[in-house]
């Protein structure tokens, strides 16, 4: 069997040329986790449109579990079974298939439209953080089945230690993970939180939420302090009394002190798309006036506190623009604090050009624990 993903509008003006190599890569990353082994992926032009082709080797149709995996991957706009038009397939040239919908269901904790709706200047576009969420969770799950140094909890525990406004905490919430972020500016932060409280309020969620001080001592013998904003929220009151609710946590405060918000080995997902331009401005050091767009010296600081709250096992994905930072030097500091990239992703390439200024590309590492 031979089925056809229809390539979203919105993930083609993000990626341009690049397009359908992402989304290329992105199934066959995550393609692991499908119930029937899949092969021959590859672009196809079908009536004038991009769709994303590949074969089924069972003989049965893919399960709900499976069209749920496919619905959710970050480029997919329509599913559908290409049931024929096949047969004289060549590549470049343009196929008149007869295409049966498959329903698409992506099965999400609460409704996408949380993570689109919010546009601000400087925000990561939710499809790029889909992706990287994807690649993350798809790890945890084929470790979850396979090794026994990583156990993902019941509902996953996710950390984005740069999360400006939120968009990777309501990607994540999506997914049905407990959501946690840590952001410098305190203004981002608050309007995270009063977002997230109203959307719950129109969709007539139950919530409850606490604004809390909290604080510490840095390596330096300085004092620090911080806003913690939590949600506490569950679709339905038998939710809420079942124990099933979902946690959303924002800190307004330096994610160089990760390590004292936190309980250690407490996440299964770290994502962030670093600081990579004007509105992405890295802080400086105190001393220093001013932003800098180049965030390696801020990651070198954080990554140690990143790491102590994660779980051995647990995944790390950075995104970074490559003017400003080589990837041999990002694999080196995922080198030094024993991030392994795995043998499945080192082969596929996520880089591509999103602007004049910034040519974009991403880093998953597993962390391996202490030697």
């Amino acid at each position: 069997m031979t089925y056809g993903i229809m390539q979203s509008p919105r993930h083609i003006r993000v990626y341009l040329e690049q397009a359908a190599t992402i989304a290329i890569n992105e199934l066959t990353f995550m393609g692991g986790l499908l119930s029937q082994p899949i092969t021959s992926i590859r672009e196809s032009c079908i009536g004038g449109v991009s769709y994303i082709l590949f074969d089924c080797g069972g003989d049965e149709p893919l399960g709900l579990e499976d069209i749920r995996l496919l619905s959710r991957l970050s480029f997919a706009y329509a599913l559908f079974e290409v049931r024929a038009g096949l047969e004289n397939e060549t590549p470049g040239e343009t196929l008149n298939c007869l295409l049966a919908p498959v329903g698409k269901d992506c099965g999400y904790f609460i409704d996408e439209d949380i993570s689109a709706i919010l546009k601000y200047s400087g925000k990561t576009n939710e499809l790029f953080t889909r992706l990287m969420l994807n690649l993350a969770l798809t790890y945890c799950k084929n470790a979850n089945s396979s090794a026994a140094d990583h156990r993902v909890s019941e509902s996953v525990n996710l950390l984005d230690p740069m999360a400006g406004k939120g968009t990777t905490l309501y990607e994540g919430l999506m997914q049905d993970c407990n959501v946690y972020g840590v952001e410098i500016d305190p203004k981002p932060a608050y309007e995270a939180f009063v977002y997230i409280k109203k959307h719950f309020e129109m969709a007539r969620y139950k919530h409850t939420s606490h604004t809390e001080k909290t604080g510490g001592i840095d390596s330096s013998g300085k004092k620090f302090s911080a806003t913690r904003y939590q949600v506490e929220m569950a679709r339905s009151k038998e939710e809420q009394k079942a124990g099933q609710a979902r946690r959303f946590e924002i800190i307004a405060g330096d994610t160089r002190h990760t390590g004292a918000f936190f309980k250690k080995n407490f996440f299964d997902v770290i994502v962030a798309d670093l600081p990579y331009g004007v509105q992405h401005g890295a802080k400086k050091k105190p001393q220093e006036a001013g932003l800098t767009r180049n965030a390696l010296g801020l990651v070198k600081e954080a990554i140690p506190g990143w790491i102590k709250v994660l779980k051995p096992g647990g995944v790390v994905v950075l995104a970074w623009n490559l003017f400003l930072i080589p990837r041999e030097e990002m694999e080196q500091v995922f080198a030094d604090n024993r991030l392994v990239v795995p043998e499945g992703l080192a082969g596929l390439d996520f880089s591509h050009r999103l602007d004049q200024a910034t040519h974009r590309d991403l880093i998953l590492g597993v962390y391996r624990g202490s030697v």
